[in-house]
């Protein structure tokens, strides 16, 4: 998260209602209305900050391989199918600096960015009806705007959350303690994060 902080705000996602959403790779422009490019650095960023941000970097290739082992410890075939169609599609992997194709070679595992969500985030359906991913992975939690740190779970019955109609579910981050993972057919499930209730406004 700390790395996505000297990110520009995404602006040009229309189902966004609210919140902050940033992305670190590269934005393939698969969905419908939306153009391929590297989502780069804000404006007014210092040496120091880019420094450090230069720093961060060299450490992705562990972090891409940690998504990789989670998501294939939910399901293998999951893990596969992202890598397979990265592939085919000729896609970069998010922590390529330029924008080549990834091949097998280089070992990358995931996907093509790393969307950060905070301050609230919510938007509405629908979304990610074109993207290229077969499945989409998340980690939820409560974190400090300090340290970016995880925070203990604020137990509230309802609030801020993801909500998956078809399957008539709503998952709530509220009532789920420390960090939470999920694994999702990114195109055949749609989804949506829900509003925050005002119990939370001041955990996320």
């Amino acid at each position: 998260m700390s790395l996505s902080q000297n990110r520009q705000d995404i602006k040009t996602n229309k189902p966004v209602l609210g919140g902050i959403m940033k992305g670190i790779g590269f934005c393939p422009g698969s969905d419908a209305g939306k153009s391929e490019g590297v989502y780069s650095r804000k404006a007014g960023v210092s040496p120091l900050q880019i420094e450090m941000d230069n720093m961060q970097w060299t450490k992705l290739q562990k972090y891409d391989e940690f998504i990789y082992s989670r998501i294939s410890h939910f399901s293998k075939l999951a893990a596969n199918e992202n890598q397979s169609l990265m592939g085919a599609a000729k896609l970069p992997n998010f922590i390529q600096l330029k924008w080549t194709s990834a091949t097998p070679k280089d070992k990358f595992k995931s996907f093509s960015n790393v969307i950060v969500t905070q301050d609230g985030f919510f938007n509405k359906l629908p979304q990610d009806l074109n993207d290229l991913n077969a499945w989409t992975y998340g980690i939820f939690s409560f974190v400090s705007k300090k340290d970016f740190n995880p925070l203990p779970t604020v137990f509230i019955p309802s609030g801020h959350g993801l909500h998956f109609p078809k399957l008539k579910m709503e998952i709530y981050f509220s009532k789920k303690p420390g960090i939470m993972e999920l694994l999702w057919k990114t195109s055949t499930m749609v989804h949506h994060t829900t509003k925050r209730s005002p119990e939370i406004i001041n955990h996320d």
